[in-house]
């Protein structure tokens, strides 16, 4: 009796209502639903690993290939690195001897709009060589370093670590001391101004490069050359291995459902004896490795972030004045 008193159109409009606010929930939930199966893909992705193996030289060779044109083998390895720069979220760091390929040169541009920090070691006797990316990079503003241009000793690394974590000093020295026993740089508490004691280990090489023996010699007489110390400075910093607050963002970082597949929580490594050169991933008897066991990219990113320091003390050999000028 109640209801039936009750005006046809306010139960009209009840209904209607009820209909469109239920409706919009079951919407709601269905939104969260898909977030989180998208996000628990993701996860699953992120945490399973990568190990592959290319040979560059394997099919180019091939030009008549049922169903496959010689410019599909040609690029595919081009394509296969471009591929997992854009799927960059964090960082790229690159210790390449030379980069010729512009393909690669516009996907390190992209990740660095996107916000991806971008690092470039490179060698200082191809700086300038035909075709170098590594110009137009610092031409961007993208930081690039080098040896110094009177090294009689090449910079003749290939790789490349996309979205692995950066090491505070402190967690880069002990790092370093737990997988080799000593580092060649000194922990430098500038807040006390001096070293830490027993930072290297007895009877180790405190020098730029060096360390366990693998200190530079002198090119006439084989003796010792100066030592250089780098020091690890402890400025404060934390990363990921020592600050749970910051692991969390970075990890949210990398997983964040997007376009594009997230790669391994920890990074990938790309290495192996491949210049990024068309004639090395076409035609040259070349290797590439990629690979995501920490056990394989940790050492590497120990490596660059050693390169990076040594060669920040380096005076710029490209700067965006010196494009197209003589080399400086």
């Amino acid at each position: 009796m109640m209801l039936e008193s009750v005006p046809r159109w306010v139960r009209v409009s009840a209904v209607v209502l009820g209909v469109g606010i239920g409706s919009e929930v079951l919407y709601e939930l269905y939104l969260g639903w898909r977030s989180f199966c998208e996000q628990r893909r993701a996860r699953q992705r992120a945490t399973s690993h990568i190990n592959e193996v290319y040979f560059t030289n394997e099919r180019s060779t091939l030009a008549n290939a049922p169903g496959t044109t010689m410019a599909s083998f040609t690029t595919e390895h081009v394509s296969r690195i471009v591929a997992l720069l854009d799927r960059a979220r964090v960082s790229v760091n690159l210790g390449m001897y030379i980069i010729t390929v512009s393909s690669i040169g516009d996907a390190l541009l992209q990740a660095a709009n996107r916000g991806v920090r971008v690092r470039v070691v490179g060698c200082s006797s191809m700086a300038y060589s035909t075709g170098s990316q590594m110009t137009r990079l610092a031409n961007a503003g993208i930081p690039v370093r080098f040896d110094r241009k009177e090294s009689a000793y090449l910079m003749h690394h290939k790789f490349c670590l996309i979205d692995t974590d950066w090491f505070c000093p402190r967690c880069y020295h002990e790092e370093k001391m737990r997988r080799k026993g000593f580092c060649c740089d000194t922990v430098f508490d500038k807040r006390s101004g001096s070293a830490s004691a027993g930072a290297v280990a007895n009877g180790q090489i405190s020098a730029s490069g060096g360390g366990g023996g693998e200190g530079e010699r002198g090119a006439s007489n084989g003796s010792a050359s100066p030592t250089r110390k780098v020091q690890c400075v402890d400025d404060g910093s934390r990363c990921v291995r020592c600050d749970p607050q910051q692991k969390k963002e970075v990890e949210m970082r990398k997983l964040k459902v997007t376009a594009t597949e997230p790669l391994p929580i920890g990074g990938l490594l790309i290495t192996g004896s491949t210049n990024w050169t068309m004639q090395a991933m076409s035609g040259n008897w070349d290797n590439m490795v990629m690979t995501s066991m920490p056990e394989l990219t940790t050492p590497f990113q120990l490596e660059f972030q050693r390169l990076w320091r040594e060669f920040g003390q380096h005076p710029l050999l490209i700067t965006p004045a010196a494009i197209g000028g003589d080399r400086q």
